[in-house]
């Protein structure tokens, strides 16, 4: 469901396109079982709403109708289910001649969040490795994250670039506007000069701690 609504996702309503996706896994067919989901469980495709009313030509009968549904639970017979594993690694066809490709995401990402990046120009082809230009820096990459990007030659290329690593800049808080300076105008402007001590005034002694420290006691 997440794959359906990021294919087909341009802007942030996923809610309007949550039937039509809904509706399409119902009635899509799997390969292994031959059958979608809808005919398992209702032993016929889903009908859209157009198709809810068909045109009666035949008038109704109870007797043709028991008929016509032991006919149809006659035919209808259950499928096998197939063992769910691990699926293989698929690597496409045209990855080796592709000249640009697109990288999975494999890192954490949002619930809507495209599952691939890129396009990104390949710089040099492999077995196992791929070496891809990812803003103007070559990285080595397994081909299991890549794919081919059939993108028109004709009109220029708009290559992605990869997401900035790392913590993002600190932003710094405003810095407080300076008080404004005192005018000088209308006040004299006035020193404040200590009173010198009197010339026969005796010093306090001088206090020390047991490791030398000076010990000055607190202003009164």
């Amino acid at each position: 469901m997440k794959a359906a609504l990021r294919a087909s996702l341009k802007d942030g309503d996923w809610v309007d396109k949550l039937p039509w996706v809904m509706l399409g896994i119902r009635t899509a067919p799997k390969e292994d079982l031959q059958s979608s989901s809808a005919e398992l469980v209702y032993g016929q495709p889903l009908r859209v709403p157009g198709d809810f009313v068909p045109s009666i030509t035949v008038p109704w009968s109870a007797t043709l109708q028991r008929s016509a549904l032991l006919d149809n639970a006659r035919l209808f017979a259950p499928v096998p289910t197939s063992r769910h594993s691990l699926p293989q690694s698929h690597i496409p066809a045209g990855l080796q001649m592709a000249d640009y490709v697109f990288i999975r995401h494999d890192a954490h990402k949002g619930p809507l969040h495209p599952p691939y990046e890129g396009p990104f120009r390949v710089l040099e082809t492999g077995d196992k490795h791929f070496v891809v230009d990812r803003g103007g820096k070559p990285e080595r990459l397994s081909i299991d994250r890549l794919k081919p990007a059939h993108l028109d030659v004709a009109k220029p290329i708009d290559l992605a670039q990869p997401p900035r690593r790392g913590r993002p800049p600190a932003l710094r808080p405003p810095l407080a506007p300076l008080p404004p300076k005192p005018s000088t105008l209308h006040a004299p402007h006035t020193c404040n000069v200590g009173t010198p001590p009197a010339a026969g005034s005796p010093r306090p002694p001088v206090r020390r701690s047991r490791y030398g420290r000076l010990i000055r006691p607190p202003p009164r």
